[in-house]
């Protein structure tokens, strides 16, 4: 060391020989000499000399020359083999670097200063490459718990990736089970829920893994999951939330199998949800082949009447005739009643077949009912006649309104001295039973009697409709003689009558030939009685001395007055004629001017000239129709006025 600082004076580069002296001082331990050295104009490269000191295990030599640099990152290892663990991880903290941090955290892990490792590693799980390393070293070493610690307090970071959080939830899988559920419900939003999935399923957590899968949209592998492992993974309400969301038709009736065998007093519930999807034949056929040999060959129809009750808003025939059989094994006749009623799609007459051999009477009028509503009339009159229903036999022929079978009943009532139930059956089939019908067949049975209602009845019919025929006999001759008169004010008004009689304008012999037109020739009748011959003056038709004659001046004016009328006419049809000409002219002109626009769109580079030709063209056409509509209305005008 002496002779480098004699060197040290006598050369100008002074880097080498300054880290030389340095590094001998340190070797020598000579510590307050180096600081004395370093804290005065020097050239030594500390930082070299410092990574010389640590290699040769120079740790204080080493801290003291880092520390002069404040190279923290340098510096912090050397602490940590100091044992100065807490300066250690200010250092790291000032350096700031990936590797320190690791180097700090392991060595805090080694010693168990646990809550300054604490410190480094959640530096280090914000590294996604690092997160790993620092687990496994974790693990390794048994420290599961800490790790946990370490990875629930760095989720509130703000660099906290989804790493973190699915490795977090795979610890908790492994180490913590209990607390799983709890951290899936609160964090399943930020985890790789397919890797969880994986790791509670390696785990046996079905319950878990029924739950991801549902928060993943996978709900036909949560239903499967619970129903595979119904003693940890399935919940009535958890397992209906998810069927009900589920799209595979399969694992619904899967799940109806399941229910059958494991959860049966739920199964009503589980189908009123799944009614919207599955399919109801299949449906009743699973539930009547399930436990047929226990509960008869209804299955568990009887238990899932909600279901039926649900299903059958489709109208489908085996849904109602399921129904219709669960309700009669129960006896329920109201709901069945309403049931036949409301839904008709289904095998009615055989349905009504078995209700007739009921031992309830009610239940036996219920199928008479349905026989009569499908037009099975004389199965109905059978069971009513065995059930001695005369009412129902009666309201069963008026609805057939079948005129023999109301004879056949009448006789029927009559040969079993049933007097009131042929008055009641006259009374209600009077629309198609004969009068000539009733009265015979009491005659026949000597009670004329009974059928008095019935004729009483039959003769106010009959008075009814001779006064309405009456009525619409006098307004049919009412509207005749209405007519008659019209026609006869017509004749009154017309002015030819009055000039020529009514006997020309009945022969056609009127001005202008049958039309009244100018061009025929005006009979010239006299006041002076017939001519030779038998005939008046100019003559053809002897039937004509019988009209009025009118003197020759008088004759002239009217010729002339109904002469004017017709030019007047003539006008005002031409003056409509020119209005309407003038108007499809206008058209023409309005198709031309859009034409020309068209061409305009069609042919930018038209010249300036065509387009002025165009213009004045289309405005001088404008006045021309203009000019025709103004004299077709001054025509009109001065025609009015002359009227």
């Amino acid at each position: 060391v002496k002779f480098l600082k004699f060197a040290r004076n006598k050369t100008k580069d002074i880097k080498v020989i300054d880290s030389e002296i340095v590094f001998g001082l340190c070797k020598g331990n000579r510590l307050t000499e180096v600081e004395e050295f370093i804290s005065q104009p020097h050239g030594a490269d500390l930082d070299d000399v410092g990574e010389r000191c640590y290699d040769d295990e120079l740790y204080g030599a080493a801290k003291v020359l880092f520390g002069a640099t404040s190279n923290f990152a340098k510096l912090a290892p050397v602490l940590v083999k100091l044992g100065d663990f807490k300066g250690a991880v200010e250092a790291a903290r000032k350096g700031n670097r990936i590797p320190t941090w690791r180097k700090v955290c392991y060595a805090c892990v080694d010693a168990k200063e646990f809550r300054l490792a604490q410190i480094c590693a959640m530096n280090l799980v914000l590294e996604p490459n690092e997160l790993m390393d620092c687990i496994d070293y974790y693990l390794d070493r048994g420290h599961f718990n800490q790790i946990i610690d370490v990875m629930d307090n760095a989720l509130g970071l703000d660099k906290a990736h989804q790493a973190m959080f699915s490795e977090l939830g795979v610890l908790y899988v492994k180490y913590k089970p209990e607390k799983a559920m709890d951290y899936f419900k609160m964090w399943w939003q930020r985890c790789n829920i397919p890797r969880l999935v994986r790791q509670c399923d390696s785990a046996h957590m079905y319950e878990e893994v029924a739950y991801l899968q549902m928060q993943y949209n996978e709900f036909d592998n949560a239903a499967e999951t619970m129903i595979n492992h119904a003693p940890s993974a399935w919940t009535a309400k958890g397992f209906t939330d998810c069927i009900s969301r589920a799209g595979n038709l399969e694992v619904m009736y899967k799940a109806i199998k399941f229910y059958i065998d494991e959860q049966a007093e739920l199964l009503n519930d589980l189908l009123i949800v799944l009614a919207p999807k599955v399919e109801s034949t299949r449906v009743i056929q699973i539930l009547e082949n399930a436990c047929m040999d226990q509960f008869g060959v209804l299955g568990l129809l009887p238990l899932c009447k909600g279901f039926l009750v649900k299903a059958q808003e489709a109208n489908v025939p085996e849904v109602n005739d399921a129904l219709n059989k669960v309700l009669l094994q129960e006896g329920n006749l109201d709901e069945l009643t309403l049931s036949v009623k409301s839904f008709d799609n289904f095998d009615q007459n055989n349905f009504a077949r078995t209700l007739s051999t009921h031992a309830n009477i009610e239940f036996r009028r219920l199928g008479t009912m349905m026989y009569r509503k499908n037009g099975k009339y004389e199965q109905a009159l059978e069971i009513s006649k065995k059930d001695k229903l005369w009412g129902d036999t009666i309201d069963a022929v008026a609805v057939s309104k079948d005129p023999e079978l109301a004879e056949q009943m009448a006789h029927f009532f009559l040969e079993n001295d049933l007097r009131e139930c042929f008055t009641a059956l006259l009374y209600s089939c009077f629309e198609f039973i004969g009068p000539d019908v009733a009265v015979e067949i009491a005659w026949m049975y000597k009670i004329l009697d009974h059928a008095m209602p019935f004729l009483i009845q039959t003769m106010k019919e009959i008075g009814h409709r001779l006064m309405g025929l009456e009525e619409e006999s006098k307004e049919r001759k009412d509207e005749v003689e209405e007519k008659k008169k019209e026609e006869e004010e017509e004749v009154n008004d017309d002015p030819n009558v009055i000039m020529f009689g009514l006997q020309n304008k009945a022969t056609g012999l009127l001005p202008g030939g049958p039309g009244g037109g100018p061009g025929a020739a005006v009979p010239q009748i006299g006041w002076n009685g017939p001519g030779p011959g038998g005939a008046g003056p100019g003559m053809a038709n002897p039937s004509m001395q019988r009209t009025y004659a009118l003197p020759a001046p008088q004759m002239q004016q009217t010729q002339q007055r109904m002469a004017t009328q017709q030019q007047r006419t003539m006008q005002a049809n031409q003056a409509q004629r020119m209005q309407a000409t003038n108007a499809q002219r206008m058209q023409a002109t309005n198709a031309q001017r859009m034409q020309a626009t068209q061409q305009r769109g069609a042919q930018p580079q038209m010249s300036q000239a065509q387009r002025m030709q165009a213009t004045q063209q289309a405005q001088r056409m404008q006045a021309t129709q203009q000019a025709q509509m103004s004299q077709a209305q001054r025509m009109q005008a001065s025609q009015q006025q002359r009227r």
